[in-house]
């Protein structure tokens, strides 16, 4: 954009004192509107921590957003976005940096780790590698003091408004010299002209278009009657006669050039988009790469996801393509001469729709929501009109307290976060012999677990027989379910093994040791007589981040030969922060945010609470107004883990709720077979959020489904029957299940670790709607949804389109998230119905 102007700094330098950034070019004068802010960041706000042997990680106190690019370091930064007028033609910001101090630094910063795939999905896991070009480097990182981005979305309050998002850093890092500089003063300044006509609706008001098939015409109109006798001005609209009447490159477009008119018409706010697949036996879900409209009473435009990596990923994409209704909400994007332009998700002209396939052909994209936009995925009008009793139904009056102001959260532990013991044992000078190597952990209320025991035996007349094993889920300490005390396992030797006279290294599967390529905790090594001890230590109880280690080693007279500590090892249940009442990095789990007069119920795994199915079942069934699910799903399935994930994957996932329990496998049926068929919460229908893979991708169907367990059809059912994703079996349930669920439609992901809360991932995105709920007052479920993916845009892409670059903190995985992330629901719902 030429005239979006960032300014950089020219040049940096550092003398013996203080010394003073300026930015050498005059503000340019407009006719408009200023906003000048000064913000101070004092020299004692810095804070150095010793992260791992290697890297130190870095925080001030006056900016408690991060900076957090994959494979590169992690630096503080100040965030402010501003809705400014809709029309804008000209922006103009300039930072000035002055009052510079400068220290040296003894480790490098601590790079970000890259976020990980909520599914078991060989390939998909990404492998920390930091970026060399960033590290060797003596460039200032970040290059400048500011970066800006802009859009066009809807605003908080219901008008269309261009957003600028300012991000500050107040320190630079040069990785070669290991030289930090902090500005201790940054002053801000923001001009922008006035549009010269403020865009206006041509024609009659209306907040709501109800699109439909004139197949489900009769029933839609049932809704709209609703809809106007409770003040929310609808119209509805066929599909049909949308095709007579606007042009397009496909279905799709039609559709999305008719809700451009309605705006700019009717100044519309919400669209409710009526129809899924024609068929719940066998359906059709494309036509081609862009979407599909011969199988769908309502057609469906696919995101053309194929990212390739950057510096921080190690990443092979099994799913290239997926279902995307943002599509529809995202109108608009900024322009530089007209304010806002119609936004067709093919910029570079190549016929292939929200295409991101590295640096070699992508689409800039707005993704700001000008509309919020949900979906009745409905086959057939039975089931569209189950659902539009429960909508007028809810909204006919308003709920009762005595349920409605009640919220369950539902979460486990997403990923293995234990970071390398890598303690090291010489055995060179020892005898021969039988060892024992023991461990205990101990929480920080002095609590100690059981001891790991493992015997082995040094004989070097022998070839080595290190091993590695992973059998917490025997531990006795956890047959009584949880909470339990803390749990030591060491993995990488095992019982009976030799250290003898040859070397062995190797890395456990992901099958073997979930997460392992991200921390390498599980790692096999004994090499030249020296074996390394890897395991876990973690605190089976809610919130239980910390624990101390103690590693010993006793020969067979029982004296002790080998000592070690691992004092502050950090474990996190990442679901349960994401979910819960505590705060990680300055940001709270979906429970901050909700109003004091809310009655919380956390269903954990490691409070005991949620042990197997039927617990979240009982839990569901006493009725809530708002429910979220953060863990791992299907289209078919969503679960988690016990904290801690022992004996892997295998041993310590827990389903929570699920369609369908027919299997593959023997035996074929587990019981209930339709589990979503035992809630019982008659009329007290939340709305539910639910983090995790594919649980809303309505492109599912019953037939191939099966089938995918023979053959790849990127259904993701592993042969379970599933006839409906698992969102939209909820919603449709007559009389119970939910009113709305909010979920993704292709693969899920996760920040791991203590970024939980802040990092990359459909948990944050979740988080912010409870945000947009329960703190920031927007209670219609279409604003509270945009918002969401609005916040999350400005939050996570720091810098402004101009050409491909990953680290301009906005990656693929990001621009995933938001696409994937679909209301099935009535966006116009007034949740907890209407006074």
């Amino acid at each position: 954009m030429t005239r979006l102007i960032p300014i950089l700094i020219a040049s940096l330098f550092l003398s013996g004192g203080a010394a003073a950034l300026t930015q050498p070019s005059p503000i340019h004068t407009t006719i408009g509107q200023t906003i000048t802010e000064t913000h101070s960041f004092s020299e004692s706000s810095v804070s150095l921590s010793a992260d791992a042997p290697r890297y130190v990680s870095v925080s001030l106190a006056e900016a408690p957003d991060l900076l957090m690019n994959p494979g590169q370091p992690v630096i503080p930064r100040l965030q402010r976005t501003y809705e400014l007028p809709l029309g804008i033609t000209t922006i103009h910001v300039i930072v000035k940096a002055s009052h510079i101090h400068g220290q040296t630094i003894d480790h490098l910063i601590q790079p970000a780790s890259s976020p990980q795939p909520k599914a078991d999905v060989p390939g998909m896991t990404q492998s920390p590698r930091i970026d060399q070009t960033i590290y060797a480097s003596d460039a200032a990182y970040p290059e400048a003091w500011y970066s800006i981005q802009t859009g066009v979305g809807l605003g908080s309050t219901g008008a269309r408004v261009t957003y600028l998002t300012v991000n500050l850093f107040p320190l630079h890092y040069y990785p070669a010299s290991s030289r930090l500089l902090q500005a201790g003063q940054m002053d801000l300044t923001i001009t922008y002209d006035q549009p010269q006509t403020p865009p206006a609706a041509t024609g009659d008001p209306y907040d709501l278009v109800i699109i439909t098939p004139k197949v489900f015409q009769s029933e839609a109109q049932r809704l709209v009657d609703h809809k106007n006798a409770f003040g929310m001005r609808t119209f509805l609209m066929t599909t049909e006669d949308i095709y007579a009447n606007y042009q397009g490159a496909d279905k799709p477009e039609q559709i999305k050039y008719f809700l451009k008119d309605a705006i700019e018409t009717h100044n519309i706010t919400y669209a409710l988009l009526v129809g899924g697949l024609k068929s719940s036996i066998w359906g059709r879900p494309s036509d081609n790469i862009n979407g599909g409209a011969k199988g769908w009473h309502f057609p469906v435009r696919f995101s053309n996801f194929q990212y390739d990596g950057g510096p921080g990923y190690n990443y092979t994409n099994d799913e290239p393509s997926f279902l995307c209704d943002l599509y529809y909400a995202d109108v608009y994007k900024y322009d530089n001469l007209t304010g806002y332009t119609f936004d067709n998700w093919d910029s570079n002209g190549n016929g292939i729709y929200a295409e991101w396939a590295g640096n070699s052909s992508f689409d800039q994209l707005d993704l700001y929501p000008d509309l919020g936009v949900g979906r009745l995925a409905c086959t057939n009008r039975h089931e569209l009109s189950t659902v539009i009793d429960k909508i007028i139904a809810y909204e006919s009056t308003p709920a009762d307290p005595s349920w409605f102001k009640h919220i369950m959260v539902v979460s486990g532990d997403g990923f293995i976060d234990q970071h390398d013991w890598n303690i090291t044992w010489d055995t060179a000078s020892l005898p021969e012999g039988a060892y024992t190597i023991c461990g205990e952990s101990t929480n920080p209320s002095d609590i100690t677990g059981p001891t790991d025991h493992i015997n082995i035996t040094l004989d070097r007349t022998q070839a080595s027989n290190v091993t590695f094993n992973q059998d917490d889920n025997l531990n006795p300490a956890l047959a009584d379910g949880y909470p339990a005390p803390p749990i030591t396992e060491i993995c990488s030797v095992s019982n009976g093994n030799i250290l003898g006279n040859t070397n062995v290294t190797y890395t456990p599967t992901a099958s073997e040791a979930y997460c392992n390529d991200l921390y390498w905790w599980a790692n096999v090594s004994f090499v030249g007589g020296v074996l390394t001890i890897r395991g876990k230590s973690y605190d089976p109880e809610p919130y239980g981040n910390l624990t101390d280690l103690h590693v010993w080693i006793e020969d067979s007279g029982g004296n002790t030969v080998f000592t070690a500590y691992r004092n502050h090892t950090e474990i996190y249940y990442e679901g349960e922060w994401a979910v819960g009442n505590h705060t990680l990095h300055g940001r709270g789990g979906a429970l901050t945010f909700m109003p004091s007069d809310w009655t919380a119920n956390s269903v954990f795994t490691s409070n005991g609470k949620w042990y197997d199915m039927s617990d979240v079942i009982a839990e569901y069934s006493a009725g809530y107004g708002l429910v979220y699910f953060d863990g791992h799903g299907s289209p078919g399935w969503w679960g988690d883990h016990y904290p801690g994930i022992p004996g892997n994957r295998r041993y310590g996932q827990v389903a929570g709720l699920v369609v369908s329990q027919f299997s593959p496998f023997f035996p074929f049926v587990h019981l209930p077979a339709l589990p979503m068929r035992k809630l019982t919460n008659t009329d007290k229908l939340p709305v539910v959020c639910a983090g995790g893979c594919h649980n809303s991708m309505f492109s599912v169907s019953l037939i191939p489904s099966i089938l995918n367990f023979f053959v790849p059809n990127n259904m993701f059912t592993y042969g379970t029957p599933t006839p409906s994703c698992w969102s939209w079996y909820l919603v449709k349930m007559p009389h119970t299940g939910a009113i709305a669920v909010i979920g993704n439609t292709a693969l899920g992901w996760g920040s791991e670790g203590d970024v939980c809360t802040i990092g990359t991932g459909d948990s944050w995105l979740n988080t912010e709607f409870f945000h947009q709920y329960g703190t920031e007052g927007q209670h219609v479920l279409g604003m509270a949804y945009s918002q969401a993916i609005s916040a999350y845009i400005s939050h996570h892409k720091t810098f402004e389109w101009e050409y491909w670059r990953h680290d301009y903190g906005w990656d693929g995985i990001d621009q995933k998230t938001v696409q994937e992330w679909v209301l099935l629901g009535d966006p116009s719902l007034m949740i907890g119905g209407y006074s």
